[in-house]
């Protein structure tokens, strides 16, 4: 059998061979940009390996010895060894405050016998030690009104009040001592106001009825006084005080109650003695009244006395015979009665 005869070859497609190339070269573009790149990078690291020097270690560093201590120092032959001084603020306050509240109470014990030098003496040593110690104000307050020195009396205690101003001490105190520098109104008012604030406190009664005799405020006083002879019933001078109220009321009967009683309390209690003495007087019975003065008297010194002798209240027997013949005895110097006609 015949075979049939091959195909002729055809011509090449010039838009593919045209593909193809450009194929080719973007290839061959791309090999270049990669090879130039890893290069680049090569080259870099390189270049820092250069630069780039690791540090040599540190050496270690030396750890400070602590210095040696110093040995103390020990006590020569018959020295003692001195304490560290203190360095904490609260214990220098509690060292002061020990020593001023010692010398409180050498001054309180001082006061109960009436040494009344060496108990301000010791309060002042209190305040020096603690300033702000307001109990040893007060007590140097109380120490001067014995002495009769009401004005400093005055500066300290209002300085205690500012310590602490609410203390009823401190308010009663200050009010006598008000009353004493003829300030009764303000006297008055401190001590109301301690009344309000401590109405248990009893002391206050005495001060308050004081104050209310002198302002002659009779009818309160004898209500503030019989309160207190009722919470003081073994104190002679609330009840004195009672009779002058219940005299200078009127109540003679009721003023003489009261000073029997007080003598009863303290029969050598002068006031008692001249306040019996007055009211005789009052009633013009020299007679009944001489005795009772002479033997207040006999209770103080004789310079002291005189003075009372120009109470008011002796007015109506100031010119019987019995008068100034007790004059006369009180001081032989002074005139005696005239002679008779």
């Amino acid at each position: 059998m015949t075979q049939p005869a091959s195909k002729p070859p055809q011509a090449p497609d010039p838009a593919r061979f045209a593909a193809n190339r450009r194929v080719a070269v973007f290839v061959a573009i791309f090999a270049m940009l990669f090879a130039g790149a890893v290069a680049l990078v090569l080259r870099e690291e390189k270049r820092r390996s250069l630069l780039i020097q690791p540090s040599p270690p540190a050496a270690p560093t030396e750890i400070p010895l602590p210095a040696a201590k110093t040995p103390a120092e020990t006590p020569g032959p018959g020295e003692t060894a001195r304490p560290p001084a203190p360095t904490s603020p609260a214990l220098q306050q509690s060292e002061e405050m020990a020593a001023a509240l010692a010398a409180f109470r050498e001054a309180a014990e001082f006061m109960k016998s009436q040494r009344y030098e060496l108990a301000e003496e010791r309060a002042a040593a209190a305040l020096l030690a603690y300033p702000q110690m307001a109990s040893a104000q007060r007590m140097l307050g109380l120490i001067y009104i014995q002495q009769g020195r009401i004005r400093p009396a005055i500066a300290i205690l209002e300085a205690s009040l500012r310590n602490e101003p609410f203390n009823p001490e401190a308010l009663t105190n200050l009010a006598f001592a008000y009353l004493q520098n003829n300030n009764p109104q303000l006297a008055l008012e401190l001590v109301e106001t301690c009344r309000s604030l401590h109405p248990t406190y009893t002391p206050a009664l005495i001060q308050h009825g004081l104050i209310l005799l002198t302002m002659r405020d009779f009818t309160q006083a004898i209500t503030v006084l019989e309160e207190t002879v009722e919470a003081f019933p073994a104190v002679p001078g609330p009840r004195n005080n009672l009779a002058i109220a219940l005299y200078r009321s009127g109540d003679h009967a009721g003023a003489q109650e009261q000073l029997t009683k007080v003598l009863e309390i303290d029969p050598k209690n002068f006031s008692a003695l001249f306040n019996t003495g007055a009211i005789y007087a009052q009633e013009t019975n020299a007679p009944a009244a001489i005795p009772w003065l002479r033997q207040a008297m006999q209770q103080m010194p004789l310079h002291q006395f005189r003075t009372y002798l120009n109470d008011t209240d002796l007015t109506p027997i100031r010119e019987t015979p019995e008068f100034l013949e007790f004059l006369e005895e009180l001081d032989p110097a002074f005139p005696g009665a005239p002679p008779p006609p």
